[in-house]
């Protein structure tokens, strides 16, 4: 599953994130329970990977450069994500 965010950097200038959920395939021990389900990666329009530092901020790793979700259906979106995702690029 992937899903696209608007973002603005702090120059105002639009972008987008592209969100992939890929699910984790592995087979957790009797008696264990397993907390990671899936696996959550950003990607800025161009491909380049993206830290998911807040609800709504994003990072570029190697720039440092921040894009910030700006549609607040994409913000309730991420925000029910952060029982899982803890806030880093999966």
């Amino acid at each position: 599953m992937s899903r696209s965010i608007a973002v603005k950097n702090v120059d105002g200038v639009d972008n987008y994130v592209v969100v992939e959920i890929k699910p984790v395939h592995h087979r957790p021990l009797p008696g264990k329970e397993v907390d990671l389900a899936r696996t959550i990666s950003f990607y800025l329009s161009t491909g380049q990977v993206l830290n998911h530092v807040s609800t709504v901020r994003f990072e570029n790793p190697m720039t440092e450069e921040s894009y910030y979700a700006v549609n607040d259906e994409d913000i309730e979106w991420l925000l029910s994500l952060q029982p899982i995702d803890s806030g880093t690029n999966g």
